[in-house]
């Protein structure tokens, strides 16, 4: 887990602790339930609080990935963007990541985030040329990637990000629990079948 910020040592310490326990959340933060209320019946809701360079978060997703494309109909994927200072295309990665689930659908927003946490380069022009690839219209996307607006649901990101409590990244909800720090794949895939009963999922 990588933590944002200069934390007191005593925060960070309890937040490792806290990372390596499934913490079913009996009062979820308001925007977490308000995501969870947007997802259309049926559906599982993951939220992942990321940053592209971050290796925590890179192994947590390439983790938790196969089974999200097998349930891919079943689970409403929401990405919170949090790029940290000292990776140094983080926000260009985020920025990118945003424009891409504005001018693709959503299943190819998915693979293009898949495809960030897997590049060794996150360049603006890699970030381009990789969503052009997968449909995107490079003017369209050049001037989201510019647009003020992009900014603004970044710095809104990096706001929920501390609304719930976040320390530092990866953040999940998978449902209704709460994951902090890197997670393995069987605590991610039982979590993820825990959120799908919920929801009455086939």
């Amino acid at each position: 887990m990588i933590y944002r910020g200069n934390a007191m040592a005593s925060r960070a310490a309890r937040s490792v602790l806290l990372g390596l326990l499934l913490t079913a959340c009996a009062s979820l933060p308001p925007p977490i339930r308000d995501e969870l209320a947007a997802t259309p019946s049926g559906q599982a809701t993951v939220i992942f609080f990321t940053d592209f360079e971050c290796p925590f978060c890179r192994r947590t997703h390439a983790a938790f990935e196969p089974a999200l494309v097998a349930r891919r109909k079943d689970v409403r994927v929401v990405f919170r963007h949090v790029p940290l200072d000292r990776h140094p295309f983080a926000r260009t990665a985020a920025r990118a990541a945003i424009c891409a689930e504005r001018e693709l659908p959503a299943e190819r927003a998915f693979d293009y985030a898949a495809a960030l946490f897997k590049a060794d380069d996150l360049s603006e022009q890699a970030c381009a040329d990789l969503a052009v690839r997968l449909g995107a219209d490079r003017g369209k996307f050049h001037a989201c990637v510019e647009a003020p607006s992009t900014d603004e649901r970044l710095e809104a990101d990096m706001a929920l990000f501390d609304d719930v409590g976040g320390d530092g990244v990866p953040l999940l909800f998978i449902g209704r629990e709460r994951f902090e720090g890197a997670q393995s794949r069987l605590t991610l895939e039982t979590s993820l079948r825990h959120a799908l009963a919920r929801v009455g999922a086939r």
